[in-house]
């Protein structure tokens, strides 16, 4: 049996999540997830980590603090906060935890 064919015959593939978990995460307990744009695209590659981190938010077992990885090095806090719209509605916020915190992310994305 050639190499290739047996690398490719055992080869596991993983499902990886991405940002539409979380999006389909908030729909489902009929939440609207605020969040900014470069906070979205900085969390490219995390998302199985901010899902977790989301979910355990959700279900009361953690505080709502994450710890964002920037491509710069070091990291971002980002808080999670759930809030009630004057309309009514139930929002999950997600912002920097310090005032530097969003233009630290955007800087890691240039």
């Amino acid at each position: 049996m050639n190499l290739h064919r047996l690398l490719c015959r055992s080869e596991t593939r993983f499902s990886v999540l991405s940002f539409d978990a979380v999006e389909e995460v908030c729909e489902s307990r009929q939440t609207t997830l605020v969040i900014h744009p470069a906070i979205r695209r900085a969390i490219k590659g995390y998302e199985e980590s901010f899902y977790v981190g989301l979910r355990c938010f959700l279900a009361g077992e953690t505080d709502g603090l994450y710890f964002l990885p920037l491509r710069s090095g070091g990291y971002v806090r980002l808080i999670f906060s759930k809030r009630v719209s004057s309309g009514g509605h139930n929002l999950l916020r997600i912002d920097p935890l310090t005032k530097e915190g969003l233009a630290r992310i955007k800087a890691s994305l240039d």
